[in-house]
């Protein structure tokens, strides 16, 4: 009489040679049919080197035993704010050449600009640019216009 383990051996034989045999069944694993095969097949006993690869995060050159440095540097200082002036009036472009009085209390005053001569009296307007505004004490003051900006010339004899 057989041993009951003796038995078992038997059947699982008879059934494995009924399927193709202990080679065939060993060497025909196939995949599920609803799994879908994302990563190559590879022979058996294969690594796949590709998984030991790491991207560098160690620094620059990726050495992990460079120079470190922990001071944390502090944010540039911020810019400088911009100073806008005001506009200014440009420099008086008259010389003083002299004057004249008609005797009645009208004092023109001769004055270069360039190489043009001008006569000009008080509360007069040179090309809509300048008023003489007075003259007292040996100065004439004018008036730029565009921005109403004072500004005096001494002439140098009292009037």
């Amino acid at each position: 009489m057989m041993s009951k383990r003796a038995l078992l051996v038997a059947g699982l034989v008879a059934v494995l040679s009924l399927q193709g045999g202990l080679a065939a069944h060993a060497t025909e694993v196939k995949p599920a049919a609803s799994a879908p095969q994302s990563k190559p097949s590879l022979p058996a006993g294969s690594l796949r080197l590709d998984l030991l690869a790491r991207p560098r995060a160690l620094g620059e050159q990726g050495d992990a035993f460079g120079a470190k440095s922990w001071v944390i540097v502090p944010p540039p200082p911020p810019p400088a704010p911009v100073v806008v002036e005001a506009p200014r009036a440009p420099p008086l472009p008259f010389r003083f050449m002299g004057q004249v009085d008609d005797g009645r209390g009208n004092i023109s005053y001769f004055l270069i600009r360039g190489t043009a001569t001008l006569a000009v009296s008080v509360g007069e307007s040179i090309d809509n640019t300048y008023r003489l505004e007075r003259a007292e004490g040996g100065v004439l003051h004018f008036i730029y216009l565009p921005l109403q900006a004072r500004q005096s010339l001494q002439i140098g004899v009292g009037s």
